[in-house]
């Protein structure tokens, strides 16, 4: 019986996998495997990297470095299709990681496998599987860490959990935002510190970190010269703004100071409001109708995840929940206090936790139509 269980459940995973290729394989039919713009640094760096230079990741992409030495290593064997390939079978996992810890948060049960199936068809998420983007990457590195930060671990795995969090804090800049509460989680889990110290401890780091993020000077032109324009939605690499000094190198306070002069306390608290709004976003003015209609049905995961969540405040999974509202605030926090782009790419980091809160409200419906049949 419970080898005709496991069969069963290879089978579906192989049915999975065919139809999630086939989806990838028409998305780069309609796009192709897109290695401009902002990949064209990642490769840049990695191709540095495989001549023996390491100072172009060292002093400016330390907090890319994960996703240039996954690109190094992909080089080494392959091309870009390969790197696509690789991204494919990490999404995949990701997806997987999707629907081991929504079986782990509720009970075993058909609807986990839907979860697993919606987010692999999931196009906001897999449009970024073609790209030489750090995002694919980073998403399911997110999803890789959340999961065993959830789940109840082995020392082994504890291992496993450690490595990804450094992998998570150098795969992108909100990384370390992530991070922090994915530590404090496990340690309350593991009844380490108490729910009122993991609160105190993440007040702390993160008013640490947003000292850092105003006061460590960054590149001008392509981060804080946008900030300093009242950009909500940044399309361009050059913006210039009349009376801001953009020195080859600026920090995030000397754009607030020029901001708050300009438009006053009332001003920025209303931009910031605007690019909060913006990160929940998925629609663009120039998309596409059919691009837009696809991408407006996915805030159905919003209505779903707040449903959830509220139903899951009232179980013994409230921490988790927590957990969950704390990485979607600081995702959006660093949007809102910076920019949003051009495209949602920004904004996918947060739909794994969607996924996951959203099957919830399913559970919840499920047995309210139970108990009222």
């Amino acid at each position: 019986m419970l080898n005709q269980v496991i069969k069963r459940e290879y089978f579906i995973y192989f049915f999975f996998a065919i139809v999630y290729t086939l989806f990838l394989v028409g998305i780069t039919t309609l796009t192709g495997v897109i290695t401009i713009n902002e990949a064209e640094k990642y490769i840049s760096a990695a191709e540095k990297i495989s001549n023996g230079s390491t100072e172009n990741i060292l002093k400016d992409y330390i907090f890319y470095s994960s996703y240039i030495v996954f690109l190094t290593a992909i080089f080494l064997l392959g091309n870009t299709t390969t790197v696509v390939f690789v991204q494919a079978i990490l999404s995949f996992l990701a997806a997987l990681c999707i629907k081991k810890t929504i079986d782990l948060l509720y009970k075993k049960s058909v609807i986990s496998y839907f979860a697993m199936l919606a987010y692999l068809l999931c196009f906001p998420v897999q449009s970024w599987v073609v790209t030489l983007f750090s995002d694919s990457f980073f998403v399911s590195i997110t999803t890789f860490t959340l999961f065993y930060t959830i789940k109840r671990t082995t020392w082994k795995e504890n291992i496993l959990w450690s490595l990804l969090l450094i992998i998570l804090i150098f795969a992108r800049p909100p990384g370390v935002f992530l991070a922090v509460p994915f530590v404090l989680y496990k340690l309350h889990f593991t009844k380490s510190i108490s729910l009122k110290t993991a609160s105190l401890l993440f007040a702390f780091a993160f008013c640490v970190l947003m000292l850092f993020t105003f006061t460590v000077p960054v590149e001008s032109k392509g981060y804080i010269t946008p900030i300093a324009a009242g950009r909500v939605i940044v399309d361009s690499s050059t913006y210039t703004v009349e009376g801001f000094n953009a020195t080859e190198k600026n920090a995030l306070k000397n754009a607030y100071k020029f901001l708050s002069q300009k438009n006053g306390i009332s001003g920025l608290l209303k931009l910031y409001l605007k690019k909060a709004i913006s990160f929940f976003t998925l629609t663009r003015p120039y998309y596409s109708k059919t691009h837009n209609l696809i991408a407006f049905l996915h805030y159905l995961l919003y209505l779903l995840f707040l449903f959830g969540s509220f139903h899951l405040l009232n179980t013994e999974k409230k921490g988790t929940v927590l957990l969950f509202v704390i990485c979607i605030f600081s995702l959006m926090h660093l949007v809102g206090i910076t920019y949003n782009e051009w495209h949602y790419r920004f904004t996918i980091p947060i739909f794994p936790f969607l996924f996951i809160g959203g099957a919830g409200s399913i559970f919840f419906l499920k047995q309210i139509w139970k108990r009222d049949s």
